[in-house]
């Protein structure tokens, strides 16, 4: 034994080394759980704006189903654009499957001109899923002279 040094001493000097492991355990494994907890929420927003989306996109189908149906005379698209010169319409889609509701589309048709002077039917559609905060809205155009010309363009917040 050295002088100066009692196993009592070294007793001690374990007892502070395994209060410095313990303590670096803990810091470890909490910082894994905040790790961990963050990646669960950041897939479940990511999985709730996903739905949205498609919520959204069913609404822009829906109404564009409508509008180019063919077994209406004058076609359905024809009274939207000659009724959104006036005013944009404005309609509330719920959004079913399986007979159960999962969301909204909240749609609004008016007419505007781009920068070349082309004239369009512009059709939004905001899903927002039932009972959640989130939304995405998706918009399509469609040429006011040409209804083959349709445009979508891309999603927002």
């Amino acid at each position: 034994m050295r002088a100066g040094s009692s196993p009592t001493n070294r007793k001690g000097q374990v007892m502070v080394w395994v209060l410095i492991a313990f303590m670096v355990l803990t810091l470890l494994m909490t910082s894994m759980a905040f790790v961990v907890r963050q990646g669960i929420f950041e897939t479940q927003k990511q999985e709730e704006r996903l739905q949205t989306y498609y919520v959204a996109l069913s609404g822009i189908d829906l109404v564009y189903a409508a509008l180019m149906d063919p077994a209406y005379n004058p076609k359905y698209i024809e009274v939207a654009i000659s009724s959104a010169k006036a005013q944009p319409i404005t309609e509330t889609i719920p959004v079913e499957i399986g007979g159960k509701q999962v969301g909204t589309a909240e749609i609004i048709i008016d007419i505007i001109t781009d920068e070349e002077s082309v004239s369009w039917l512009r059709i939004r559609s905001t899903g927002q899923l039932t009972g959640k905060d989130t939304k995405v809205t998706t918009t399509m155009r469609i040429n006011t002279r040409n209804f083959n010309q349709v445009v979508r363009e891309k999603v927002t917040n």
